[in-house]
């Protein structure tokens, strides 16, 4: 028996302390990639995917819309019983699409590495 899992590389722990004491955490890394093989052996054109990019930030990210599960999900849908972040912003650099994580699970990811 074989135990498939999905390695993040480059993933940052972000707290920020707010002015009322509290603090928000989040996740930032590399979402998506243009011009490089994913690892389900897709390559992305840079103009199609920062253009996709761009619109969704427009309909889903600005609009606290934008929602994730953990893992990888089977297709293009989020199951809303698995949701687990919200993505807070999506910005390009160069062929990198990064984005930035907020939600109940990164919390406790989070409040691991902070205490």
């Amino acid at each position: 028996m074989f135990l498939i899992t999905e390695h993040l590389e480059d993933v940052h722990y972000i707290k920020e302390d707010t002015k009322d004491g509290n603090s928000n955490y989040f996740i930032e890394g590399i979402f998506m990639q243009s011009e490089k093989k994913n690892r389900n052996g897709r390559v992305y054109p840079k103009k199609i995917l920062m253009d996709e990019v761009k619109r969704y930030n427009e309909s889903y990210v600005k609009d606290n819309r934008a929602m994730g599960e953990l893992g990888h999900p089977e297709g293009p849908s989020v199951n809303l019983e698995r949701v687990s972040h919200i993505i807070k912003e999506l910005k390009i650099e160069g062929n990198d699409v990064k984005g930035k994580d907020s939600g109940y699970t990164i919390r406790q990811d989070c409040k691991k590495s902070y205490g």
